[in-house]
């Protein structure tokens, strides 16, 4: 929203939270010229049956009354094809995304990549895409302490060969695919971190399991601050993104904005976003390999890596994202 806001051609607002016609209120007490929606699920979306069909209804309902009553624009950033944790069957959540998607003017993706899968999934036409990267985190998460000083925090000596994978503790996320892969080929000088907080709380006690007979994985299964995170960051000599299923990634764009080597499957943004070390982006089923590819890279390799990710990731700026609205009403020269 800052990012939207700062050339000031655009007055942002959150809308108003509610469970049922968020547009419509949105509409009364605001008056907008555009509605932007980010994730939509939580609109459609509930733990019982009943509250899920009744909100189905009222939110297509509530896009109807927007768009044909009120007259004002939807735009919209798909995140994801599908829930990472699917509460509706897939028929039901992919019927609702159709429908927003046929009434919304203008629908952003983060990645070339990503066009043909979301025609494909929505139905929709090409020129009603914008691909708009996501915007880096360099200057807002505190970047400060040394390596040295890190490891000495997390108790990892100076000669460990570190690997991180930092974020919420979820199934979509390939954990239990890269504890398995650390176990069959990690030398005795290896570590890896695993630091987040559970979502699922059934998920992480079968993590913590897998993990905790080896004693070269550390489990930090708690929620890291932003203060924080530059310890993890900086500790380690590589990130591990072991996505099962992705279309985009913050914890991508935090680990180039770290300066770090990524080891990621060619899923979503990733291969577009990591172009500039295609080496340890890896096709589904050969992260061992990758792995492998990763700890034969000499010390100031990775560092070079690092740093062409940090100058990538460099270019991404959230002030883009007024392009989506520009797209909807173009600015006055």
């Amino acid at each position: 929203m800052a990012g939207a806001a700062q050339n000031g051609r655009y007055e942002i607002r959150h809308g108003v939270q509610a469970r049922f016609f968020p547009g419509v209120r949105t509409c009364l007490k605001y008056r907008p010229n555009i509605l932007y929606f980010d994730w939509i699920e939580g609109y459609y979306g509930g733990r019982f049956w009943l509250i899920t069909l009744a909100k189905m209804v009222s939110f297509l309902i509530d896009v109807q009354i927007v768009t044909k009553i009120f007259r004002r624009p939807i735009v919209w950033t798909i995140h994801n094809l599908r829930s990472h944790e699917q509460r509706l069957p897939d028929a039901w959540e992919r019927f609702m995304q159709r429908y927003f998607a046929r009434h919304a003017t203008r629908i952003r993706v983060f990645a070339r990549d990503s066009i043909e899968r979301v025609i494909a999934r929505l139905g929709v036409d090409r020129d009603k895409l914008c691909v708009i990267p996501e915007g880096n985190y360099i200057d807002y998460y505190p970047n400060k302490i040394s390596g040295s000083a890190a490891r000495a925090r997390l108790d990892l000596g100076t000669d460990d060969f570190v690997l991180l994978w930092l974020g919420s503790i979820r199934p979509y996320k390939g954990l239990q695919e890269l504890i398995e892969a650390f176990k069959k080929i990690a030398g005795p000088e290896w570590r890896l971190i695993i630091a987040g907080k559970p979502y699922i709380k059934s998920y992480a006690k079968d993590i913590i399991e897998l993990a905790r007979t080896d004693g070269r994985i550390h489990l930090h299964t708690r929620f890291i601050p932003e203060d924080e995170l530059q310890v993890f960051y900086n500790a380690a000599d590589a990130v591990v993104l072991p996505f099962a299923e992705i279309e985009n990634s913050a914890s991508l764009n935090v680990a180039m904005g770290f300066r770090k080597a990524v080891v990621a499957p060619k899923l979503g943004v990733v291969a577009e976003r990591l172009c500039r070390q295609p080496e340890l982006v890896y096709e589904p089923d050969a992260l061992v390999g990758t792995l492998q590819k990763l700890a034969a890279l000499a010390p100031t390799r990775l560092v070079e890596i690092g740093q062409a990710n940090f100058e990538e990731v460099s270019k991404y700026k959230w002030t883009d994202l007024v392009k989506l609205f520009d797209a909807v009403i173009p600015p006055i020269s």
